[in-house]
Parts: C-alpha cells; structure tokens; sequence
C-alpha cells in the first residue's frame, strides 16, 4: 500500500512492457500549496514534470525526466521573497519486490535502484523529492550583500568582525 502524499500521481507498473511510457504532470494549486509547506516555500506558483518510465533489467524500473517550477522562497539574509525558476532533470532507479531474489546485474557507476514495494509507483511523489533537491538551500536576494556589509558582517562566516569573534578574542587574551 502507498501513503497519499500532497503532491501524487500513481503509475501503475504493471502498464509496462517492452516500450517506454511517458508521463507528463502538473501539481493543481491546491497541492502547490501543500508541497510548498512541506519543503517551507512561501509560494510554488509551478510544477510540472514530463518524462518516461521503462522497465530495465532484472525487475529494475527507470524514471528520467525534468521539472519545471516557479517559487518563492524567503532569503537566508533579508528574509524577504526571493523568486527562483528551476529546470532540473532526473534519473531514478527503482526495483519492483517480485525482483528481490532474482538477479540483478547493477552499473556501479549508476546509484543504486530504491525499492519499491508492489506495483504503484507515485511518479507525483517523486517529482517532490527532486523538486526538494533542487531548490537552494540558502536562498539569497541579489542586494543581501549589502545588508552584511552594512552589519559589519563578512560574505563568508569565517570574516571575524561580528560581535561573536570580538567577544571570542577577548576570551582569548585572558589566557
């Protein structure tokens, strides 16, 4: 049995045979904005995914595609809205459980298949797991460097001039 996420679009395995079958999804604004909740945007105006998913050997099930998305996130230093516009492909690898005890010949230059238990694969699911790898994680508006020079704050951490290192080479004297 599969969890209901925010974002789902079940596939049914069982749909594959020897062709590729190409999926193309996009999140309604409802689930926009669970998915946006859940990876902490302020706003996803845009989700979309087109791809294929192909049965590989020995029971391993591949999903490549791309994502498209338009998002707010809040800056790491204004914590005003910063807009991001992402295309970001991928490539995964699943392994169906009827496969567990059959052989399986694995690239090593591949990850390993994930796997994946009966014969739904939430394609929606996983478009939300890659969307959640391509956002950056330290969002910055284009003027955030001058909210750190105008605190006396260094681009990079280790600038020494906030009030933590003066206080730290205090300490540092006593000894």
């Amino acid at each position: 049995m599969i969890a209901t996420h925010e974002f789902s679009r079940l596939f049914d395995l069982a749909e594959l045979h020897s062709d590729d079958v190409a999926f193309e999804i996009a999140a309604a604004p409802d689930e926009r904005s669970a998915v946006a909740r859940r990876l902490d945007l302020l706003q996803l105006d845009e989700l979309i995914a087109k791809g294929t998913v192909a049965m590989a050997s020995g029971g391993v099930v591949r999903v490549r595609g791309a994502l498209q998305a338009r998002l707010r996130q809040r800056c790491v230093v204004t914590l005003e809205p910063v807009a991001a516009e992402l295309d970001a492909e991928f490539d995964r690898l699943f392994l169906r459980s009827g496969s567990l005890g059959a052989e399986v010949v694995v690239d090593p230059e591949e990850e390993e298949p994930e796997p994946l238990l009966g014969d739904l694969l939430d394609l929606g699911e996983l478009v939300t797991e890659e969307l959640a790898l391509a956002i950056d994680p330290y969002p910055r508006r284009p003027d955030a460097e001058s909210y750190l020079a105008r605190y006396g704050t260094s681009a990079d951490a280790g600038g020494g001039a906030g009030p933590l290192a003066e206080a730290l080479r205090r300490l540092s004297r006593n000894d």
